[in-house]
């Protein structure tokens, strides 16, 4: 409160002295280029008779009238700075109210709140009776303390799906705790090395485990088979730490932070088994099992450190449906979403794995698509949406044709790039890689290329529908090779008809490409 009326103080005095500057600019300065006119005033007048004299005037007074232009600039700038640091101060007091407003929000911890020297997670006893390790977990604790508020309501959106899951694999329930300490419960989170998902997992070792990575899906993000690929990841680091003669599934846990090969060269360098008696060689990797140890020590006891239990956000499971959709094309998802009576966005924000397929234009801004390649996919709808059964059956009927709907094909001809192509097709050189599995730009005339995009109206067509300018051709002589009107070509081409010598021409050089 001091520090905020202090800040309002110094406003006030800052504003007072602005004033003060103006009254002074506004006397001082004029008072002085006044007094200055009035003396060049009479010599100014005699111009017209005698052009000596006001240039001899002029010499004297030019110095002093640059001078009281230069003190009035300065002062000018003077004035601008004071206004700026003004704002400055308005900002970092709506800053400090700012502050003020999410302190006196956040909700009170018990202080007087005591760790117990030993519990429970996943099946062992962690004892931190040792001054080291309580000094150690203790810090953990608290770290994980100011962030409860978030993702104590936020748990209940995923935890009855983790438990259903974990339940059927046979994995201790306590590994849910996990997906807090990897990405605070964030289907979006992405790590500096570039796993994601609220499982973290890399690109490579998601393909290991079917979860599939394209321009189109990162099924990383889709909550069902991430959360069944980490169950099968623990299972089977467990498995491999039975072989290794130890029956412990916080080393699986270690695992799944460094890996089994890692994990077992710190067994085998330190000639234990057991993860009590392990020092990991990153401590991170040691440190997040403690983390979600202790994040699970504040669910069980909520109400002890913040004197209530937060309310909780409702199941994804209560406020969803599932939808089955069968794809044998690229198609957009716009007639399909608006049939299961909800909107994009809607699908967009509750099936984070559905990349956006951006398609670009030249003179406006880009447009984003939701687009699905084929395959057999399981989307989340809101649950109070109403479907529309014999439109959804017509456009999945359709979603059959094979290569239909948004995709189109395009045989490359002599001459053509990505780069050409993706323009012509309002779309990105890494879509058309991506799409036809391509290494790199190389690609050869006669190549069919698959195609995510549309013609820009600009006069782009399909790869049928390029001829290449020969030699000795005209625009006239091809219209009629083509059977095409010379209009029409004019138009699709944006070519200009010009005069020379009397004549109308429209010029086109060998190797051009013309679109009809």
């Amino acid at each position: 409160m001091k520090f905020r009326l202090t800040c309002l103080i110094f406003i006030i005095l800052i504003t007072a002295f602005l004033s003060g500057c103006s009254t002074i600019l506004n006397y001082f300065p004029q008072r002085e280029i006044e007094k200055e006119t009035t003396i060049i005033e009479e010599p100014v007048s005699q111009v017209a008779q005698d052009l000596s004299d006001y240039a001899y005037l002029k010499s004297i007074y030019s110095d002093d009238v640059n001078e009281l232009l230069n003190l009035v600039y300065y002062k000018d700038k003077k004035i601008d700075s004071l206004y700026t640091l003004i704002e400055y101060l308005y900002f970092k007091t709506d800053s400090l109210y700012q502050d003020l407003d999410y302190f006196n929000g956040r909700v009170m911890i018990n202080t007087d709140f005591e760790i117990p020297k030993s519990f429970v997670f996943a099946g062992r006893v962690f004892d931190i009776s040792n001054d080291r390790i309580y000094h150690k977990f203790s810090e953990i604790f608290d770290q994980e303390l100011k962030a409860a508020h978030r993702f104590i309501p936020r748990s209940s959106i995923y935890f009855p799906l983790f438990d259903e899951v974990f339940t059927s694999h046979g994995v201790p329930l306590d590994v849910k705790y996990l997906a807090i300490a990897e990405s605070g419960l964030s289907s979006m989170a992405t790590s500096s090395v570039g796993a994601g998902g609220i499982w973290q997992f890399m690109p490579s070792t998601a393909r290991q485990y079917d979860l599939r990575i394209d321009n189109f899906i990162d099924e990383r993000r889709n909550i069902f088979k991430a959360t069944d690929a980490a169950a099968r990841y623990l299972i089977n680091s467990y498995q491999f730490m039975q072989n290794l003669g130890s029956d412990d599934w916080l080393l699986a846990m270690c695992a799944y932070n460094a890996g089994n090969n890692g994990v077992a060269r710190v067994m085998r360098e330190q000639q234990a088994n057991d993860f009590f008696d392990l020092i990991m060689r990153v401590d991170e990797t040691n440190r997040y099992v403690w983390r979600a140890a202790a994040i699970k020590l504040i669910f069980e006891n909520e109400e002890l450190l913040f004197g209530k239990r937060f309310k909780r956000e409702p199941s994804l499971l209560e406020v969803t449906r599932i939808e089955t959709l069968n794809l044998n094309g690229y198609y957009q998802l716009n007639d399909w979403v608006q049939a299961q009576g909800t909107v994009l966005r809607r699908i967009w924000e509750l099936n984070p794995w559905i990349n956006l397929s951006q398609r670009q234009r030249q003179r406006y801004s880009a447009i984003n698509d939701m687009v699905l390649p084929p395959g057999e996919y399981e989307i989340l709808v809101p649950k109070e949406s109403d479907k529309n059964e014999e439109q959804l059956a017509r456009i999945e009927r359709g979603f059959l044709d094979r290569n239909a709907g948004y995709f189109t094909h395009h045989t490359v001809q002599r001459g053509d790039t990505l780069y050409d192509i993706a323009r012509r097709y309002n779309t990105t050189v890494a879509n058309i890689r991506s799409i036809n599995n391509l290494q790199g730009n190389t690609i050869y005339p006669g190549q069919r290329l698959q195609i995510l995009g549309s013609p820009s109206a600009g006069g782009s067509g399909s790869g049928s529908n390029i001829y290449v300018v020969q030699s000795g051709d005209s625009l006239d002589s091809i219209a009629r090779k083509l059977n095409v009107s010379l209009s029409h070509l004019l138009t699709r081409n944006n070519l200009s008809v010009q005069e020379r010598n009397g004549r109308r021409i429209v010029i086109i050089h060998p190797g051009q490409r013309i679109h009809y």
